[in-house]
C-alpha cells in the first residue's frame, strides 16, 4: 500500500489537505475572498464555511475553480 504524504486529499494527488492551502492556490486575494460572503454558500463567508459539513461545497467549488470550471 502506497501512502501519500500528510499534505495531500486521498482524492487529488496535486490538492493539499489544508483548505486555507488550497484557497491560496486558488483565489488571487485569498483573505478578502474568504471574508466576502459567497452565492454559492447561500451568502455565508468562506470562512465561517471551514470545519463545518459545508466544507465539502467550499471545497467543491475551489475544486472546480481550480480546473477552470464555472458554476
Amino acid at each position: 500500500m502506497i501512502k501519500t504524504p500528510a499534505r495531500q486529499s486521498e482524492t487529488d494527488p496535486d490538492e493539499c489537505v489544508d483548505i486555507h492551502v488550497l484557497i491560496n492556490d486558488v483565489v488571487p486575494d485569498a483573505d478578502v475572498w474568504k471574508n466576502t460572503p459567497n452565492p454559492i454558500l447561500g451568502g455565508e463567508k468562506p470562512i465561517d464555511v471551514i470545519g463545518t459539513d459545508r466544507e465539502k461545497v467550499l471545497r467543491d467549488m475551489l475544486r472546480a475553480a481550480k480546473h477552470g470550471m464555472v458554476s
